[in-house]
């Protein structure tokens, strides 16, 4: 029996195709053609070979070895190409200004002391083409109009800082340049709210003669009242010239009119501990006057031969001495202040090398108080903080008491020299440096007792110590009293005269429902219970505090770590509410005039013989600005060692 018909054709058909559509039934067969697969696969091959081919002539992909693809990812863009985009948020699109431009290079001007002309410098201009073709020539003149509108944004700058303080520290001295013109600068010293202390040149202006005291105060109230400042002055630190003297007394007296001094005026007038520390060497040196002759003519008899040079030499080799002890030697004599501290320093080390016959003194060790006075005139070089200089000052005085006890005739009698202006200047208690001491937790009231056994008589020792107590009490209930006074709410209104406000949503909504609904007259819940935990925190929280920090043991540093006073009552500010704002008034006074001193050398360069011609308006500005900007970009003003009477001579 035979198949039906159209199955044979239905098998035929499929017999002819490559592959038979798979049945639903799982039992259906699946036919393959060799034959084309075999194309295939030949197909295939052929084009594996030829991309093989091709990628002799093909540009290989980089390796991303660099660490700047960390900042980088791939994406597709439009036209279906892989790019790499940044993911980085430091990338930001820049776009240059020539105002901004103008505005750094006035900054430029005024820091680093150029002349205007600088921007017209061929190769000035040169560089800023080559950094971007957009920059535009600035002229001399226009420079100098931008140094002037750069100063008086610096000015409102420092003022917005000045309105936010109550208590400034102003330090000022004389100057005369080589166009024979008085100048006197002001600087200013304070505290602001995150417990940073500032010094900011306030004036350099001219004063015009007479040169009296009542003159210079004139000038300086002026100046004062300028700033807004002139019933904020706290001290005055001046050195000891009778017209400062005046100008202390007369502006002391117009501010005690207005109650604005604490204690009185007390501590208003600081005399410059530089300044008598210089007087004290000057003193001394006096009496070795023949010494230092000799020894600079020995300075100038070893560098006048190549010879002598070469056995100067060998002979520092031999004692391991530094090679620059010829320009120490020439250190003793014609040196201002401070630098003049080290002088006694210098002549130590020459005397180490030169036999004591060429020197002709009996002894040499008369120098030794000189380490402990390089000592206190490097701390007065860097505008340190007044807790600084009580430790160094009792240990100068318990060197002089040691070497007046020599029995050395030249040695005592310089000794006692020192010792007599020491006394004069620095023997009654000096207030604040005292003061200054007893705010370092370090410190406190222990370096009071043991540095006055070393400064006075044991029974002299126990009054200024109790002066000491008795005034800062004084001085504390001073600072009470006034934050009693800002946290008094006046009757009648809501409004408080200082402190903070009370600002949670629900208490003013009851403060207003109340005033709606029954007058101004009434006060509501919450007004009157922040005057009730107000007079608490006035009356007897705060009273402890002083106590509390004195009885508490000393702050343990660790060896030849620095120590950040200031830092330091920041951070316990929320304990010491109140005596961490005296703190940082008593520890902001400057004890010496060196931040206005150093003023003058930037004068000087300002002021040169090339440049005499400049108007005092202008000398002003570039000194001012120049303070200013520096402290604006954190700058730091480096030292340079300008004196005609060194003699540097290299050794080999």
């Amino acid at each position: 029996m035979s198949l039906p018909r159209s199955n044979d054709m239905e098998f035929q058909a499929s017999a002819d195709t490559s592959t038979l559509k798979k049945a639903p039934n799982s039992d259906d067969v699946i036919v393959v053609n060799d034959e084309e697969e075999n194309l295939n696969d030949e197909e295939n091959n052929d084009e594996v070979n030829n991309d093989e081919d091709n990628a002799h002539y093909t540009k290989k992909k980089r390796k991303k070895t660099s660490t700047a693809w960390v900042h980088f990812r791939t994406i597709t863009n439009a036209d279906q190409n892989e790019v790499h985009q940044c993911s980085s948020s430091i990338v930001k699109n820049w776009k240059f200004s020539n105002v901004r431009m103008r505005e750094v290079i006035s900054h430029m001007i005024m820091v680093h002391e150029l002349p205007f002309n600088f921007v017209e410098y061929e190769l000035f201009n040169v560089m800023m083409k080559e950094a971007n073709p957009e920059f535009e020539k600035i002229s001399r003149a226009s420079v100098r109009q931008d140094c002037v509108s750069s100063y008086k944004l610096g000015k409102k700058r420092i003022q917005k800082m000045l309105n936010t303080v109550n208590r400034v520290s102003i330090t000022t001295d004389m100057w005369t340049s080589v166009q024979n013109i008085h100048y006197m600068v002001v600087t200013c010293h304070f505290v602001d709210s995150d417990f940073d202390i500032h010094k900011c040149i306030l004036s350099f202006v001219d004063v015009p003669p007479p040169y009296s005291g009542v003159h210079i105060y004139d000038c300086l109230f002026k100046c004062l009242k300028d700033w807004n400042i002139e019933m904020k002055v706290a001290t005055l630190t001046v050195d000891n010239a009778k017209t400062n003297d005046v100008v202390a007394r007369k502006l002391m007296d117009n501010l005690n009119l207005q109650k604005k001094l604490p204690l009185d005026g007390k501590l208003f007038h600081v005399r410059c501990c530089a300044h008598i520390l210089n007087l004290l060497v000057q003193d001394g040196l006096s009496e070795i006057q023949d010494i230092i002759h000799n020894v600079r003519e020995s300075v100038k008899h070893v560098g006048a031969s190549p010879g002598r040079l070469h056995l100067f030499s060998e002979l520092t080799k031999q004692l391991q001495l530094k090679k620059d002890i010829l320009s120490w030697m020439s250190v003793l004599g014609g040196m201002q202040h401070t630098q003049c501290c080290l002088r006694l320093w210098s002549l130590k080390k020459f005397l180490r090398i030169m036999p004591i016959e060429k020197v002709h003194t009996p002894n040499y060790q008369v120098v030794m108080i000189g380490k402990n006075v390089k000592m206190f005139a490097h701390s007065c070089s860097e505008y340190p903080t007044s807790n600084l200089f009580l430790i160094e000052l009792y240990v100068i005085k318990d060197a002089l008491d040691t070497v007046a006890l020599e029995e050395n005739d030249c040695m005592r009698s310089m000794a006692c020299k020192m010792k007599e202006k020491f006394d004069k200047y620095l023997g009654s208690t000096n207030l604040l440096i005292s003061l200054g001491a007893v705010m370092d937790p370090r410190y406190k009231m222990e370096l009071i007792k043991l540095s006055f056994k070393t400064i006075y008589s044991p029974e002299e020792a126990k009054e200024e110590v109790q002066v000491v107590n008795d005034i800062l009490e004084d001085l504390f209930n001073e600072y009470i009293e006034a934050h009693t006074e800002s946290n008094v709410v006046r009757t009648g209104g809501a409004t408080t005269r200082s402190g903070s406000e009370i600002r949670a949503g629900s208490s003013k909504s009851s403060s207003s429902f109340m005033t709606s609904r029954f007058g101004d007259g009434l006060k509501s819940g919450s007004a009157m219970y922040a005057q009730h935990i107000k007079s608490l925190d006035t009356v007897e929280r705060v009273k402890s505090e002083l106590a509390t920090y004195l009885e508490e043991g000393v702050y343990i540093c660790e060896t030849g770590a620095t120590f950040d006073v200031l830092g330091w009552w920041k951070e316990n500010r929320l304990k010491y509410r109140i005596l961490s704002k005296m703190a940082a008034d008593i520890l902001s006074v400057p004890i010496t005039t060196v931040a206005s001193e150093s003023a003058f050398s930037a004068g000087g360069r300002v002021v040169e013989p090339h440049r005499s011609c400049l108007g005092t308006e202008m000398v002003d500005m570039l000194v001012c600005g120049a303070d200013w900007y520096r402290h604006y970009y954190g700058l730091h003003k480096k030292k340079i060692k300008e004196n005609d009477d060194i003699t540097y001579i290299e050794l080999e």
